[in-house]
């Protein structure tokens, strides 16, 4: 007498997908490069009329970066309407890919924030080699006088490229009388 096979199990949702089917992390992409897209060429367009005799003025690249972000966000759209959906890498060593590591991203925030709200009053130099190092830290860096080193460094380095060798000016900041 043989036994009868067992019913498959029913599949389980990948990361990210809701109950219903809905991929909330596929779609949230797609409205992200949307919103993008419009921004962008909504600014493009609503740049000053070219003046050059090339046609192209300062509003030509963010109209067609506009552009293309609305047709990607529209053909990605399309392809997780029809159920292509994006698969997770697999994972070096033993990392995750299912979850999300909160505090590194809250930390990789911050550092940006920092830097956003910090570079006019306290420097180029200053805000991206704290953003540097904290980004460090987030993602796994341990030896934080090494990180702080190579922060400081290439800060110093980027900063004095751009405003020596290419005449670009960055908020010097707290570092005015030094730099």
């Amino acid at each position: 007498m043989s036994t009868p096979p067992t019913p498959p199990e029913p599949p389980t949702a990948p990361p990210g997908e809701a109950r219903g089917g809905l991929a909330v992390g596929e779609w949230a992409v797609t409205a992200g490069l949307l919103v993008i897209g419009v921004v962008t060429l909504l600014d493009g367009l609503g740049q000053a009329a070219p003046t050059s005799a090339s046609g192209v003025g300062a509003g030509f690249l963010p109209t067609v970066v506009g552009t293309l972000l609305l047709v990607l966000s529209v053909a990605l759209g399309v392809q997780i309407a029809r159920g292509r959906r994006g698969e997770p890498d697999a994972a070096e060593g033993d990392i995750d890919v299912r979850t999300t590591r909160w505090v590194p991203l809250a930390v990789c925030t911050a550092a940006a924030l920092i830097f956003i709200a910090g570079v006019d009053s306290l420097g180029y130099v200053v805000v991206s080699a704290i953003a540097f190092w904290l980004t460090a830290w987030a993602v796994g860096a341990r030896n934080h006088l090494v990180s702080a080193a190579i922060a400081i460094g290439l800060s110093l380095a980027v900063y004095l490229v751009f405003t020596r060798a290419l005449g670009i000016a960055l908020a010097p900041g707290v570092l005015a009388g030094v730099l």
